[in-house]
């Protein structure tokens, strides 16, 4: 059993494994502190609400990508550092088999080729994981009017566009401000970051609250 455990150490540390070795202790203490309660695992400020990252403009190629990504591993219900967890489990998984087998002498080109290769089985792994934990993050989510009972508040637009398809918004709060996943109405004027708005209904299946422009409400 030592020497097995030793070959796993040496493996683990060498060159082309180590970076992805190091992130696993940050990931440990993550799930540690979000298990005990001191942590919550949406405490990234990300829009999840349709299934990605909100782009700011809601309308590059980039951005839209980096949301069709996330949708694609259940990112619009599962929380971006789970999944970021999961991923690199995979990807260390990967590299630490792809060095075993394939790099012996420890080439770092060799083992940069592995770590690129390992990301499509990596994905692919983070998608069928999200799939399964899809209906216990979505419960833990709660109901509107338990969870997030932000219907009818003033807020403000936090991300630099409010649109049909991407934003945040800041609801006032006496305890501490909300930030919520938002979107306008079909047919609304993009609103910019520090326009004001009044939060009108809740998507429960997407979680996402749809606003007006307080304008609009008090003509």
């Amino acid at each position: 059993m030592a020497p097995l455990i030793k070959e796993i150490w040496d493996l683990a540390t060498s060159p082309g494994v180590l970076p992805f070795s190091l992130l696993l202790g940050p990931m440990v203490l993550f799930w540690i502190t979000c298990f005990i309660g001191t942590l919550d695992f949406d405490f990234i400020g990300i829009d999840f609400g349709d299934g990605g990252v909100d782009s700011g403009d809601g309308g590059t190629l980039f951005g839209g990508s980096i949301r069709w990504l996330f949708k694609f591993m259940h990112g619009d219900v599962v929380p971006l550092p789970a999944l970021g967890s999961f991923m690199l489990v995979y990807e260390w998984g990967g590299t630490m088999l792809g060095n075993h087998f394939w790099n012996p002498t420890e080439d770092l080109k060799q083992a940069a080729i592995i770590a690129g290769w390992a990301l499509i089985p990596a994905v692919a792994l983070t998608k069928m994981t999200g799939s399964l934990l899809r209906p216990m993050f979505f419960a833990l989510k709660g109901t509107e009017g338990e969870a997030k009972p932000v219907v009818g508040r003033k807020g403000r637009v936090r991300s630099g566009v409010l649109d049909e398809s991407s934003g945040q918004v800041e609801v006032e709060d006496p305890e501490v401000p909300l930030l919520i996943n938002a979107r306008l109405l079909p047919g609304s004027v993009p609103r910019a970051k520090g326009d004001l708005v009044v939060v009108e209904s809740h998507d429960k299946e997407r979680d996402i609250y749809f606003v007006k422009h307080l304008t609009n409400i008090e003509s």
